[in-house]
């Protein structure tokens, strides 16, 4: 263990080893088009940011936004500039984990714990697609790695105007992720040598300071603080019933079930490792080699348990978990926990082949996991061919409706908030299209007797019914797996003719049978 300042010229070109191969693994598997729906609402927040519109959505993720922003004045294209992020922050993961595992634990800690991180099927994914997570994950870790330097150096007056900077970029990036760091940072405060209140009380200071930064403009930008909290009380509630509190014992389990499944797949067989260490410890270790081991480590186990359990628990019982990227922040800490067991392998060849099969069978997973072993995963196993599958069916559709249908005498409708074929997808590779989500989304605060989400000339407004005036077609979006009879309590479906080519996701439904259900059905969602 050291206290971060005596990293040496190995270590440094380790890490640019280590970044440059994360690199070149993931160009190769970049997106093209908008993966999720929230990819596409960063995509337009870059463009115009405004989170009563849901660009993006609560809470705000600015700095994230600013970045792609900035990131755009040289790419050049919103979508591929959120990529970059990702692929560069997701590289940058892998080598900042070998800081922190050789900082806290030992050299080969770091280098097991930053070879599970390149190749996590997780973690892959994640830097490949336009979403928030990689980037979130590497702030954590540097903060992990700053508060243990912090600890380790006695707690100077700059590690504490460090963290407290830190932590107020950490909220910029991802503001969910902050109420999880409070429990290592009272532990980081309280392992100084002196004057722990004051220095506290500093970085708290710092950190409020830092944040009204990208607060204030980020409340600007949405239409004053009074609106930016009511889309906020509005989310909130409208995320309720998969809370603990809102959902009771039913939704706890599903966050943990999901907690549990999402890890598994960012882990593999890393899971066996964490598990197999542990029974090793517990049944074969004498217990004065463990009092020893625990003496030396007690500093380090605590912060990584303080990284990984508040951020669990906050997870399930506190917030949900209902999408992959959500673990990521502390699967991280998960992988440098197998990377600490890994460790203490007494034989380099024993260690080189558990790392190097545990690689082996995450490469496999990303590159080459076969269609029909899904189910092994409940369907999320996030890998390379789902971004594929993706990109080309949604680059097939946007096609058929480009080449083959005039904008200004047909309009697009969608039912609910498909994450992966939604109205906001085609809002940014459809603009030219009027479009309507028929279905209230409760998370939106729309204005009274204007319910549906719809799109003008690219934007998002708000409308009290489909306006079929001028039009002769309205195309039916049916996302993949899913049926046209979603349509049927809105319209006659035997009348709509599936668009050839479209393998089952257009539907064309002539004007004369217009959706006149859709406005009086949204409305009595939106009295619910």
């Amino acid at each position: 263990m050291n206290d971060g300042s005596a990293f040496s010229r190995r270590d440094w070109a380790t890490i640019a080893a280590i970044f440059f191969v994360s690199l070149v693994l993931r160009i190769p598997f970049r997106s093209q088009l908008a993966y999720h729906w929230d990819s596409a609402e960063f995509v337009l927040a870059v463009r115009e940011y405004n989170v009563a519109l849901s660009q993006p959505h609560a809470p705000g993720y600015f700095l994230y936004v600013m970045l792609g922003r900035l990131t755009n004045l040289i790419v050049g294209d919103p979508h591929a500039s959120l990529v970059w992020i990702s692929v560069v922050f997701g590289s940058a993961v892998a080598a900042i984990l070998y800081l922190l595992g050789t900082a806290m634990f030992s050299r080969r800690t770091g280098m097991a714990a930053a070879l599970f991180a390149m190749t996590s099927p997780q973690c892959w994914f994640h830097s490949c697609v336009a979403l928030t997570y990689m980037v979130d994950g590497f702030f954590v870790c540097l903060f992990v790695l700053s508060c243990w330097c912090a600890v380790k150096k006695g707690g100077r007056w700059q590690d504490t105007v460090l963290i407290g900077w830190l932590l107020a970029v950490v909220g910029g990036i991802r503001q969910q992720t902050v109420v999880g760091l409070l429990p290592l940072i009272l532990f980081t405060f309280w392992s100084f040598g002196s004057q722990r209140a004051a220095k506290l009380a500093v970085a708290a200071g710092i950190s409020v300071v830092v944040a009204m930064a990208w607060f204030i403009p980020m409340v600007e930008l949405s239409g004053g603080l009074l609106q930016y909290f009511q889309v906020i009380n509005r989310y909130r509630g409208f995320q309720a019933r998969q809370t603990a509190a809102g959902g009771g014992w039913d939704a706890f389990t599903w966050n943990v079930f999901f907690v549990a499944l999402f890890c598994w797949i960012g882990l593999l067989l890393a899971a066996l490792l964490i598990g197999g260490g542990l029974l090793y410890r517990t049944f074969k270790i004498a217990v004065s080699r463990k009092q020893i081991w625990d003496r030396e480590n007690a500093q380090a186990l605590c912060m990584l348990g303080l990284w990984i359990g508040p951020m669990v628990f906050l997870g399930t019982a506190v917030a949900f978990t209902n999408q992959p990227g959500h673990v990521v922040n502390y699967l991280l800490g998960l992988l440098l926990l197998a990377g600490l067991v890994v460790a203490q392998l007494q034989r380099n060849w024993a260690f080189v082949l558990t790392v190097g099969l545990t690689c082996a069978v995450n490469v496999s997973a990303f590159v080459a996991w076969p269609r029909n072993w899904n189910g092994v995963m409940f369907s999320v196993m996030r890998t390379a061919r789902e971004i594929e599958k993706h990109d080309r069916q949604l680059g097939r559709t946007i096609g058929l409706i480009r080449s083959g249908f005039d904008p200004s005498r047909t309009i697009l409708c969608h039912t609910g908030e498909n994450l992966l074929f939604g109205l906001r997808i085609f809002q940014l590779y459809s603009p030219e299209f009027d479009q309507y989500e028929i279905e209230v989304d409760p998370s939106m605060i729309a204005p009274v007797g204007r319910p549906l989400l719809s799109v003008r000339g690219g934007r998002v407004e708000f409308a009290e019914k489909v306006e079929v005036t001028g039009k002769r077609l309205i195309l039916l979006v049916v996302p993949p797996g899913q049926n046209v009879n979603q349509f049927a309590r809105y319209c006659d479906v035997s009348r709509a003719e599936p668009v050839q080519g479209s393998g089952g996701i257009l539907y064309s439904f002539p004007v004369s049978g217009q959706l006149s259900q859709a406005a009086e059905n949204a409305d009595r969602q939106l009295r619910k």
